[in-house]
């Protein structure tokens, strides 16, 4: 299974370009002195927000820890933990789950730390997307299959719907073979909130992140862009998350 991704300008960049024009030309004629401020503010935000460079700053609090290459453990992990992201239900035009592109590099990357330090057992952890549908775990599984480890070696947790029920129910399974320190592998920005989660239950972890944000061709970085827009949504969600999860005492 795989994914294709697209680079070079996308159609909405020049878009989001020419709509931040508009405006700063509609400033500049703007005689109401009083209103003024809060439009300047407006541009600014909406410039900042969709703005790969500022979206690489906003990330660097929960990635900037991780290196490029991260895995090079100096303990050797007991397991791998590989937790889920979305799992697209079966459909009319698609009758099986479809892993999504986050979910499909986790499960790769797993499959990969398998292949360089195994045999390993790799927990996929994702519980059902809604009451009816199949566990998220479970088309993790196969896509791990598909990668070459092992069914035999792939354990799944199927009740979590949080990062924190993530952590809890992997423990219980961990703990039931005996494994106590785990290679974990979730998006860099996301790792700070999960490791703490299983440290939290005692589980040693060994941090293996993908995703990590770095910067591609000159005019993707440049242009605002909507894929800017949603990686600063998912900065803010971990930020918020990992103030919750403090305020809770879950990490």
């Amino acid at each position: 299974m795989g994914y294709c991704s697209r680079s070079g300008m996308t159609y909405t960049q020049p878009l989001i370009l020419v709509f931040l024009l508009i405006g700063a030309a509609g400033l500049v004629r703007l005689r109401d002195s009083k209103n003024k401020w809060l439009v300047t503010a407006s541009l600014a935000g909406l410039f900042l927000l969709s703005w790969p460079p500022a979206d690489w700053l906003f990330s660097r609090p929960l990635e900037a820890r991780y290196p490029v290459r991260p895995f090079s453990p100096s303990l050797s992990p007991q397991g791998v933990v590989v937790l889920s992201e979305v799992v697209e239900p079966p459909q009319f035009e698609h009758p099986y789950p479809l892993p999504g592109e986050k979910t499909y590099e986790r499960c790769k990357y797993a499959a990969w730390i398998y292949s360089r330090y195994g045999p390993l057992p790799v927990l996929a952890s994702g519980g059902s997307g809604n009451e009816a549908g199949p566990p998220l775990s479970a088309a993790m599984r196969d896509l791990l299959v598909q990668e070459g480890v092992p069914k035999g070696l792939i354990w799944t947790e199927e009740r979590s719907h949080s990062t924190r029920e993530n952590a809890f129910y992997s423990t219980v399974i961990l703990r039931e073979r005996a494994l106590s320190r785990v290679a974990l592998v979730v998006d860099a920005n996301s790792m700070p909130r999960a490791a703490e989660c299983f440290r939290k239950l005692g589980i040693e972890v060994i941090s293996a992140p993908c995703s990590i944000r770095e910067f591609g061709a000159l005019q993707d970085e440049l242009l605002p862009s909507w894929k800017a827009i949603r990686r600063n949504e998912d900065t803010l969600h971990e930020i918020l998350g990992l103030v919750w999860y403090r305020l809770r005492g879950w990490i």
